[in-house]
């Protein structure tokens, strides 16, 4: 069974090959990219916006030199690309925050493995999920936010 890390650092090597995708579109590729980090590191994260900010720059006077080598759409894979692996590294090297390590410990505690592996699978929806939380009972939900609540 594999790690709620494993499971994260497979959707950004997805991402990752995407990049070297023939009909690559990047703006579809960065909205995806968007959802998957934001999974893995929360919304709010710097790498979110540094994909956002991901642009092809037709302006540049690169562009209008016929000697250039530069490629605007390759300049932008590459730095997607290097994002993705600082995130992936991040993960790998030093684990998901403490909070999502606290939340994983309360749910491995308070749901059967099977409840508790559709719960931590990225792909699940959040309709899911409340419906594998409804079953608990007051006393076990109280026990989770308790944690969470005092930091």
């Amino acid at each position: 069974m594999k790690t709620t890390e494993e499971k994260y650092t497979q959707l950004i090597d997805q991402q990752i090959q995407k990049l070297s995708a023939p009909d690559f579109d990047l703006e579809a590729w960065k909205g995806a990219t968007k959802y998957v980090l934001s999974l893995v590191f929360g919304e709010n994260n710097t790498k979110i916006a540094e994909i956002e900010n991901l642009k092809i720059d037709y302006s540049s006077w690169a562009l209008r030199d016929s000697a250039s080598d530069y490629k605007p759409i390759e300049m932008c894979k590459k730095k997607g690309r290097e994002l993705l692996i600082v995130a992936k590294d991040e993960v790998v090297l030093l684990g998901l925050n403490n909070q999502s390590k606290t939340s994983d410990l309360l749910l491995k505690s308070l749901l059967s493995e099977e409840e508790y592996n559709l719960f931590t699978d990225p792909a699940m929806d959040k309709e899911k999920k409340r419906g594998v939380l409804s079953k608990l009972k007051k006393n076990q939900l109280v026990d989770m936010l308790l944690p969470l609540l005092q930091g």
